[in-house]
């Protein structure tokens, strides 16, 4: 399993924190990036093997009253509007690359 892990230097000190955000929140501190990540990841295996479990939860797509694709009915309205909407979303993009 891959974690995304935020490393950055001190700054009130020499070093470097390296953290890993919710729903973990645990951060380390070390005299180099490596080793702050290393003592993260030490840090998130004691807390697994005092009985911590990391896990999913699966919806169905559709699930939740719009969560997921295909909330938008399919009809002529709505797929105007949605091309509508890409050729705005051009227009600006082209504009932005004018300025």
């Amino acid at each position: 399993m891959e974690l995304p892990v935020f490393i950055e230097p001190l700054t009130d000190r020499p070093g470097y924190a390296a953290q890993l955000g919710a729903p973990f929140h645990l951060r380390a501190e070390a005299a180099t990036a490596e080793n702050a990540q290393q003592q993260l990841a030490a840090l998130l295996q004691r807390r697994l093997q005092g009985g911590a479990t990391l896990g999913v939860i699966r919806l169905p797509v559709g699930a939740g009253g719009g969560l997921g694709g295909g909330w938008l009915p399919d009809d002529e309205l709505t797929r105007e509007w949605l091309q509508q909407v890409q050729q705005y979303r051009l227009e600006c993009d082209e504009a932005d690359l004018r300025e």
